[in-house]
Parts: C-alpha cells; structure tokens; sequence
C-alpha cells in the first residue's frame, strides 16, 4: 500500500501545504530562526508546483 493510498490527506494540495509550512516554522522557531511564514509558504508552494510538473498529482478539492 502506497502512502497515499493510506493518507488521503496527502492527495490535497491545501493540507500538505499548511503542514509541511507548519512543521518548518515551528523547526525553524526552536533553532531561533525567525523567517516570515509568507516567505516559508511560498517557498513550499514553488517545490509543489515543480512536483506536479514532475507528474505529482493533486486532489482538485
């Protein structure tokens, strides 16, 4: 069983966006690095865009 297969969550673009920006800004906050979630987040948004022309495919939803 694939990962996605068992983690729907994973097929919406929306949620993996907040999750992974979530996860970096709270890392990033323990090491006392502060960046702007703005910046984290359109930082995470490029990489998805680069994954789903490398034939990533998201949930519509």
């Amino acid at each position: 069983m694939k990962l996605f297969e068992k983690y729907d969550k994973l097929r919406q673009k929306a949620y993996v966006t907040s999750m992974i920006t979530e996860s970096v800004c709270g890392t990033m906050a323990l090491e006392n690095q502060e960046v702007p979630e703005a910046q984290v987040k359109a930082i995470v948004i490029a990489l998805l865009r680069e994954a789903e022309l490398k034939g990533r495919q998201f949930d519509k939803n």
